[in-house]
C-alpha cells in the first residue's frame, strides 16, 4: 500500500481524487442531458428557426463558390493590368530568384507575423538541398506590441537578434551578422527583393506613422542602435516566404498560402501579366506576386450580420473582409456571436446569459476547433469549454446545447474552408493550371496544421468548383517554419545569384540551369532531396 504521506502517495490521492470529480461531473451531466430544456414551446421554436438560418446561411454553395472564384480572377487581372486598382492588392514582391537548393551558408532571419517574433539561424550545407544546423526562438506578441511605436517594435526585434545571436555564439567580434533574411508580414510596396514601404497595417495593428517607411531601412537603424551591422538580403511577407520555403523542397511549388492568424495567397505569375511592378520585367521572366486575398471585397461573398459586426468594430472597418470572415484571428469570434444570439433570443442556455459570452474574443478559434473535433462522451471537452470560456455555469448546460454550440463551430470553420478553397481555385485558374497539372500549395499557419475539418473543407470545396480529377492533383504540403526559413533561403538565393553574376562559377551550370528553369518558365522538377534540417522540421505533406 503506497504510504499517503509520501510524495507518490500524494499524487496518487490527488489522481483518485481528480478521478472521483471527473466521475461526479460525467454522473451530473448525464442526469442533465436527459432533463427538458427550460423555457417554454416558443422559445424553443425560436431557438429551432433561428439555427435554420445560420445553417442556410453559412452553408456555401458550389455555384456561390464559383461565383467567389470569378470575381478573384477578375479582380486579380484588373490590378495586374496597372491601370485600376481592385480590391486585391495583387502586390509583385520583386522576387525573380527563388532557392533551388544550391544555396549554401549562414544565414539569419528575423520573422515578423500578427501572433509571435522568431529569431532564426540556418546553415545550408554545401551539399544539395542539406542543412548542417537550424536554430530558433520565438517571442509571442502581447496585444501591446500591436501599439508600439515603429521605432520602439523594431528595437525590441532587434534586441532579440542580437541576444539569439549571442546566445548561439554566432555574434562576431566585428559585429557584424551574417546575411539576414526578413520576413515582415504586413503589406508591402516592393521596390526591390529587399526593400520596400509598409502600405498599411493588418492582424490587428495600429503603428500608424509607420505606414509608409521602408522596413528594411527600420531594421538596419534599429540593428546599428544595438551596436550591430546587418545586410538585409530579403524582405517579404509569410506568403511569399512560404511559397520559397516549400519550392526549395519541391520544385513544383507554384502557390504559397498561409493559414493562420490572417490569410493570404502568393503565387508565380507569368511576367507578361504583371504590369504594376516598380520595375520592367524581362520578357519570358516570372514573379512572385502577392495576392493579399485577406481584402477581397465583392458582393457575391454571402457575409452574414456577425461578419459585418466584427467588421464595423475592427481596428480597420470596411477592410479585409475575405480574412475576417476566413481566419484564425476571426473564426471563433464569429462562432461566440452565433451562439450568444442564440442564447440570448432562443434560450440556448436558460434564462441567464452570463457575462463572459458577451465578452469580446472570449471563445478562440483554437478553442472553436476543439469544440468541432470533440468526440468524447457527452460532449464533455464542450461543455468544459463553455463553462471556463464563456463563463457557463454546470446546471446551464446539457447535452442539446452542447450539440448546438458544436454544430455552430463547424458551419462557421466549414464555411471558412470553402472559402478558401474559392481564393485557391481563383490562382489555380490564373496558373492556367485546371486540367490536372500537378500543382504543389505550401501552407504555413496553425488554423492548417490544427483544424482538420478546415482542411477537410478546402479540398471539398476544391472538387466542387474544379472537378475530381483537377482538384486531386492539387498537393497541399505543410511547411513547418515556412515564412521562417523561406526568408532565409531567399537571401541565400540572392547571395547566390549575386555570387554567379559576379563571375563565380564553382557550380554546375547544368544543375543550376535545370533547377532555375522553375523561376523562368513553369516547374518541371521535383526537388526530392528535401529540407533536411537535423531538428526534425521536415515538412508534412497533407
Amino acid at each position: 500500500m503506497e504510504d499517503p504521506g509520501s510524495s507518490h502517495g500524494k499524487k496518487f490521492a490527488l489522481l483518485l481524487a481528480g478521478t472521483a470529480a471527473v466521475a461526479l461531473a460525467a454522473a451530473y451531466y448525464s442526469r442533465r442531458r436527459s432533463s427538458k430544456r427550460s423555457g417554454n414551446n416558443q422559445q424553443a421554436l425560436k431557438l429551432q428557426k433561428l439555427l435554420e438560418k445560420y445553417r442556410k446561411s453559412l452553408d456555401v454553395s458550389a455555384e456561390t463558390l464559383c461565383a467567389v472564384r470569378d470575381e478573384m480572377v477578375t479582380q486579380m487581372n484588373t490590378t495586374l493590368s496597372g491601370s485600376r486598382q481592385s480590391s486585391l492588392m495583387m502586390l509583385p514582391s520583386m522576387v525573380d530568384e527563388l532557392p533551388n537548393g544550391f544555396e549554401s551558408g549562414d544565414f539569419f532571419a528575423l520573422d515578423m507575423g500578427g501572433t509571435n517574433f522568431r529569431t532564426v539561424y540556418v546553415k545550408l550545407a554545401d551539399t544539395h538541398g542539406d542543412m548542417d544546423d537550424l536554430q530558433m526562438d520565438e517571442f509571442p506578441l502581447g496585444e501591446d506590441m500591436h501599439h508600439l511605436p515603429g521605432d520602439k517594435l523594431f528595437d525590441f526585434m532587434a534586441e532579440k537578434l542580437v541576444k539569439f545571436a549571442e546566445r548561439i555564439g554566432k555574434k562576431s567580434e566585428s559585429g557584424q551578422l551574417p546575411v539576414v533574411g526578413f520576413c515582415f508580414s504586413f503589406p508591402l510596396k516592393q521596390k526591390s527583393v529587399n526593400h520596400g514601404t509598409l502600405i498599411k497595417w493588418n492582424k490587428g495593428f495600429t503603428n500608424s506613422e509607420s505606414v509608409g517607411e521602408d522596413p528594411t531601412d527600420m531594421l538596419e537603424a534599429a540593428l546599428a542602435r544595438q551596436g550591430m551591422k546587418s545586410r538585409v538580403m530579403s524582405l517579404v511577407n509569410d506568403t511569399v516566404a512560404t511559397l520559397a520555403a516549400c519550392r526549395y523542397q519541391d520544385q513544383d511549388t507554384m502557390i504559397g498560402v498561409i493559414l493562420g492568424t490572417g490569410s493570404n495567397g502568393a503565387y508565380v505569375e507569368r511576367a507578361e501579366h504583371v504590369h504594376n511592378a516598380a520595375k520592367k520585367l524581362p520578357k519570358g521572366a516570372n514573379m512572385i506576386v502577392n495576392c493579399e486575398w485577406g481584402n477581397l471585397t465583392t458582393d457575391v461573398m454571402p457575409r452574414i450580420d456577425e461578419d459585418k459586426a466584427i467588421d464595423a468594430e475592427s481596428v480597420n472597418p470596411d477592410n479585409q473582409h475575405f480574412e475576417k470572415m476566413t481566419a484564425g484571428l476571426y473564426m471563433g469570434e464569429i462562432a461566440r456571436r452565433i451562439i450568444q444570439r442564440l442564447a440570448e433570443e432562443g434560450a440556448l442556455f436558460g434564462r441567464r446569459v452570463p457575462a463572459g459570452l458577451r465578452t469580446k474574443n472570449s471563445l478562440s478559434t483554437p478553442q472553436m476547433s476543439k469544440i468541432d473535433h470533440d468526440t468524447s462522451t457527452d460532449l464533455l471537452i464542450t461543455a468544459d469549454i463553455l463553462q471556463k470560456a464563456c463563463g457557463l455555469a454546470v446546471d446551464q448546460i446539457t447535452f442539446h446545447s452542447t450539440e448546438v454550440v458544436q454544430e455552430i463551430c463547424h458551419l462557421v470553420g466549414w464555411r471558412a474552408g470553402r472559402l478558401k478553397a474559392a481564393a485557391i481555385a481563383a490562382v489555380m485558374r490564373q496558373l492556367d493550371r485546371e486540367d490536372g497539372t500537378r500543382t504543389v500549395v505550401g501552407v504555413d499557419g496553425g488554423v492548417f496544421e490544427h483544424y482538420g475539418y478546415y482542411r477537410d473543407a478546402i479540398k471539398a470545396g476544391l472538387v466542387d468548383i474544379m472537378g475530381k480529377k483537377a482538384a486531386e492533383a492539387v498537393e497541399f504540403r505543410h511547411v513547418n517554419d515556412g515564412s521562417s526559413l523561406g526568408a532565409a533561403y531567399l537571401a541565400a538565393a540572392k547571395i547566390r545569384a549575386e555570387s554567379l553574376q559576379n563571375g563565380d562559377h564553382s557550380e554546375s551550370e547544368s544543375d543550376l540551369g535545370k533547377e532555375n528553369r522553375g523561376m523562368q518558365e513553369g516547374p518541371s522538377t521535383h526537388n526530392k532531396s528535401g529540407d533536411k534540417a537535423k531538428k526534425g522540421r521536415q515538412a508534412d505533406a497533407e
